[in-house]
């Protein structure tokens, strides 16, 4: 079976991706984008732009690299705003853990300093949505790519994590189906 269109969603480091898609295969295939919680890198100039997010990436690299488990249990645990009784905090953590640490920091790094993504914003010409936490130290940065999309709807959910898909996900599912509606026309 031959999926014809698609719609194609990076969350965090995800929205990279997206981009990279985009840039590489354009958007003849897709039927509609959606960013979550993340702008699209500047590259290089992340550290003149989103100077506060850059300095506190940057300057934990070497404890990160020095207490991986610290790392993970810090990461899994900083994503969600709301209590989730009925979620397996542990077995994310554990999940997240089997990435190795030079893999992960090279990532990290790679993606948010490496290459500028923002050109592929240009050639989006599909329903697009961006999907921010009212909390996300990159609020302003999605506010603008939304901005320079032509058509892009912002979603900003109030009270969210990084995981606002788990922390909201009736906001999160509205927001997406909408997206879907307008993707199917």
């Amino acid at each position: 079976m031959r999926i014809a269109k698609f719609v194609i969603v990076g969350w965090s480091q995800g929205a990279q991706d997206v981009a990279a898609y985009i840039q590489q295969f354009g958007t003849d295939s897709l039927a509609g984008i959606v960013f979550v919680d993340s702008p699209v890198s500047a590259g290089p100039s992340e550290i003149d732009i989103h100077k506060e997010f850059s300095k506190a990436v940057l300057s934990r690299l070497s404890t990160d690299a020095e207490h991986p488990s610290d790392y993970s249990e810090g990461l899994v645990r900083s994503i969600f705003s709301k209590p989730h009784p009925d979620l397996d905090i542990q077995h994310l953590i554990n999940e997240s853990e089997k990435t190795p640490t030079s893999i992960g920091l090279a990532m990290l790094v790679m993606d948010i300093f490496a290459v500028d993504r923002r050109p592929a914003l240009k050639k989006i010409d599909r329903p697009t949505l961006v999907i921010a936490s009212s909390g996300s130290p990159l609020l302003d940065a999605q506010k603008e790519m939304a901005g320079e999309i032509s058509g892009a709807r912002l979603v900003v959910v109030p009270g969210a994590g990084h995981a606002l898909f788990i922390d909201d996900p009736e906001e999160f599912q509205n927001a997406l189906s909408e997206l879907l509606q307008t993707a199917g026309q």
